[in-house]
């Protein structure tokens, strides 16, 4: 019955979307996007972002499946995860593709790399050496991007999941997709084929933050096994889904330099640090028409040049008057997932 619905609020928004508004925002930034109530938020969630524009492949979107689960098992064909999937075809994929997340950080270049392999497409009988070694994220700004041609809202969340390793809390990226009908946003992760899952499987970011202050947690339990893990997994996730909320799904090697100076001081942040964090977290329990244009001057990028998937360094986001957290190109975080 959930597939029938989504499918009618597909075609309807596809229909309305296509009437009435475009799918690309272009010349909109996060310096002049301006969002006045919850109708204009929803709104633009259908907007295209430098990351999941797919410019001139969007003809590819056309004939794919409308149900969302038949959607997750297409885009999960297109990819091999290069920590859960990759063993099984080692013998099939040249050694130099075995990592291409920094090959392919947008969804244009996605879909033209994967038509480098076989020009037929967006296709379920994509051969494994044909398939691109990609991450959680590229499933989902995939996701997006095509939910989004449709008209329909759609962002990428970063967080952990409890259900990808028994007793931890893996570092992942998912989408939300917003159902009409019901008014709420819907947790889908195409990575694993999961549809409209329950939210008790997925920490996001600034739940696991204020959980931290509580001492409620163990941070140990939050990242990529014997790979990266602790505070700083939380803190990278926080600041990722901050800039992605708010319209830039960044890559997972630009985050917070506020890190660094946790790497280097014992992992310990300042008094300030913490408290910008706590508020922004806040912020984040829910994300309506208010709290999203608050949370956007606490955190605007600058300069526009940074949100281009071509650019090797991002500009700074300022989330306080004297903390200024700036996201970077940087290999600390080279490996998590």
């Amino acid at each position: 019955m959930k597939n029938v619905l989504f499918i009618i609020i597909s075609i309807f928004f596809e229909f309305i979307w296509a009437q009435d508004s475009p799918r690309r925002s272009e010349g909109q930034t996060l310096k002049n996007i301006t969002v006045r109530n919850n109708t204009e938020l929803i709104d633009f969630y259908r907007q295209y972002s430098p990351f999941t524009d797919p410019g001139e492949y969007a003809y590819l979107y056309e004939n794919l499946p409308d149900s969302l689960p038949e959607l997750c098992n297409l885009i999960r064909s297109q990819f091999i995860h290069p920590y859960g999937e990759l063993n099984k075809f080692r013998e099939q994929i040249p050694r130099e593709r075995w990592n291409e997340m920094f090959r392919y950080p947008s969804v244009k270049s996605i879909l033209e790399g994967l038509l480098s392999y076989d020009s037929s497409g967006i296709v379920n009988n994509r051969k494994p050496e044909d398939r691109l070694v990609l991450i959680c994220r590229h499933n989902s700004i995939l996701l997006a991007s095509i939910l989004k041609s449709r008209g329909i809202p759609a962002r990428v969340r970063y967080g952990h999941a409890t259900y990808l390793i028994p007793d931890f809390y893996t570092s992942h990226a998912i989408t939300e997709v917003w159902n009409e009908i019901e008014k709420r946003w819907m947790l889908e992760d195409p990575s694993m084929d999961m549809v409209d899952f329950s939210q008790d499987k997925f920490d996001f970011s600034n739940d696991a933050w204020l959980q931290l202050q509580k001492g409620e947690i163990d941070p140990n339990l939050y990242g990529i096994p014997h790979r990266y893990s602790g505070m700083g997994s939380i803190v990278a996730k926080l600041c990722g889904d901050l800039a992605s909320i708010l319209g830039t799904e960044h890559t997972i090697t630009k985050y917070a330099p506020v890190l660094d100076f946790a790497f280097e001081e014992d992992k310990q942040l300042t008094a300030e640090n913490i408290e910008t964090l706590n508020r922004i977290s806040e912020l984040m329990k829910s994300i309506d028409a208010n709290n999203f244009s608050t949370t956007q001057e606490m955190g605007r990028i600058l300069p526009d040049s940074c949100t281009s998937p071509e650019t090797n360094v991002c500009g700074s986001i300022s989330m306080s008057s004297t903390s200024p957290i700036t996201f970077r190109l940087t290999s600390k975080l080279a490996e998590v997932a």
